[in-house]
């Protein structure tokens, strides 16, 4: 199950101005009913008010804020509930048309958890799956500011707090075997969340020309972390892709460490020729990690990308490989491709039919 709460990206902003200022990390640690955002959701709060990320529509980020004040006042997390059904509470005064209740942990970042949140985001960056466990009721308020992070076997790696000897827990073993994305329990009348936390997705765009760049900017806007490969001298510069995470000038007959594709979940072939659009299939193939494969240009070419990768086998082909790539929804701009490719290939990676939520037939 990938993660889509966009904690690298966030954790990225943070690291990058964390000696500057103080800062204050929301979670979403339990629900009930619908709402705009699932448990484990973050936003980032700074000490001069400015924000980073949503645990909502936008609708209670403000009051967020207002938490947050008291947050960086007194240096103690504290716990909030949105409940959307109360008539005279905050989010109904806003109109807000989910009909569930959120509870929302603020905590104050201290050194403990900057050292623990940077081994979070070194973990993601390394493509290895943590969990993150947090305290959001118990009888001693510094509790409430409590992060533990695990590995994937369950095995305790850093916590804020010093006293915090477990290794394990029943419910994070059910939860690593059940592969879930959230759960909540309670432990010694205390009342714990705990989030499992994925690597970004990687996501490569073979072909480096100027209508790779909306499609770069749009992937680092959800929070996927974005690779460019192309060797040709004009393609594929640096200016051009500010946005991209790695920018690699190499030709896929010179292209030997495979071993890079282990963390790459989704791949797009653009590079308008055919020879290297197929050279590019054939190590893809070879590595088989990709999850989506899309490949630029009509039915036709793509015949002809598949004839000359020398690809045998047609079942990797027909379930790996879609071209043309994206969805019918019109538009020949860079920005309407991109648009397209990148909604067929969410669906994709998170097992999503791609079809209207009403349930109907657009134009149909």
């Amino acid at each position: 199950m990938l993660n889509n709460h966009s904690h690298f990206s966030l954790l990225e902003r943070y690291l990058s101005q964390c000696d500057k200022l103080a800062w204050v990390i929301a979670t979403i640690v339990n629900k009930a009913g619908s709402s705009y955002r699932s448990p484990g959701a973050i936003m980032l709060v700074n000490s001069l008010g400015q924000t980073h990320g949503l645990v909502s529509g936008g609708c209670l980020e403000a009051n967020i804020v207002l938490h947050a004040k008291k947050v960086f006042d007194n240096q103690q997390a504290h716990y909030v509930e949105y409940d959307m059904l109360e008539e005279d509470g905050y989010a109904a005064e806003l109109g807000v048309g989910c009909k569930g209740k959120i509870g929302v942990l603020l905590q104050f970042i201290t050194a403990a958890h900057q050292t623990l949140l940077t081994s979070l985001y070194q973990r993601m960056h390394n493509g290895e799956l943590s969990y993150l466990q947090q305290t959001f009721s118990a009888g001693e308020q510094h509790a409430l500011n409590e992060l533990s992070l695990f590995d994937h076997q369950g095995q305790l790696l850093l916590s804020t707090d010093a006293q915090n000897q477990q290794v394990k827990n029943a419910e994070l073993e059910q939860m690593i075997k059940r592969d879930k994305a959230h759960i909540n329990f309670s432990l010694a009348q205390t009342e714990i969340s705990l989030t499992k936390i994925s690597a970004p997705i990687n996501f490569w765009i073979f072909g480096g020309g100027s209508d790779a760049v909306p499609l770069v900017l749009m992937a680092r806007q959800m929070g996927w972390r974005v690779t460019v490969v192309d060797h040709r001298s004009s393609y594929a510069r640096q200016s051009m892709f500010k946005d991209a995470s790695d920018i690699f000038r190499v030709h896929p007959d010179d292209f030997s460490a495979i071993a890079q594709f282990k963390q790459l979940d989704a791949a797009i072939l653009m590079t308008h020729n055919l020879r290297l659009d197929a050279a590019w299939l054939k190590l893809l193939h070879e590595s088989n990690t990709a999850k989506y494969i899309g490949l630029l240009g009509p039915l036709e070419r793509r015949g002809n990308v598949e004839a000359i990768a020398e690809i045998a086998d047609r079942a990797w082909l027909t379930k790996n490989v879609n071209g043309p790539v994206g969805l019918d929804i019109g538009g020949e701009l860079p920005e309407s491709i991109a648009l397209s490719i990148l909604a067929q290939c969410h669906s994709v990676l998170h097992q999503r039919s791609g079809l209207a939520l009403s349930g109907k037939y657009i134009n149909g």
